[in-house]
């Protein structure tokens, strides 16, 4: 019998231990839970500049690459013959996609959504490229 009185007595100092231990885990879970929580509310604040800066630093990453590798004059509009249709200076061709995406970021940031505005921007880096690969393989 006394190793029964003796059993319950560790027992129920072992419980008490468990009981501050799961206390205190609910503590930091909570105030872990509460930062998480916060820490996501400010960083959907600036979800419009979040989803800029990529597309901004590839569309100027794109211009400077077409700056250095576009002929000094670029061809538009490929005809069957081989020859081009308009003829544009590379400043034109550099700095007009890189315009059309600063446009589409600015109607983003004035907009209420941004999903849409964001993909018609990351839909209008492919302008540069379009225009690299046609003057670098012409037909």
């Amino acid at each position: 019998m006394v190793y029964w009185v003796r059993f319950l007595a560790f027992w129920q100092r072992f419980m008490d231990r468990v009981q501050i231990i799961l206390a205190n885990l609910r503590k930091f879970f909570a105030k872990t839970a509460k930062f998480l929580e916060r820490f996501i509310f400010e960083v959907s604040k600036l979800k419009k500049i979040i989803a800029t800066v990529p597309v901004a630093i590839g569309a100027v990453i794109l211009a400077f690459y077409n700056m250095a590798n576009l002929p000094k004059v670029v061809g538009l509009d490929l005809l069957e013959s081989g020859a081009f249709t308009y003829q544009i200076p590379r400043g034109i061709a550099v700095f007009a996609p890189l315009a059309v995406t600063g446009v589409c970021l600015l109607l983003m940031f004035c907009s209420r959504r941004i999903l849409t505005p964001w993909l018609v921007s990351v839909i209008s880096l492919l302008i540069p490229v379009a225009i690299l690969i046609t003057n670098i393989f012409p037909a």
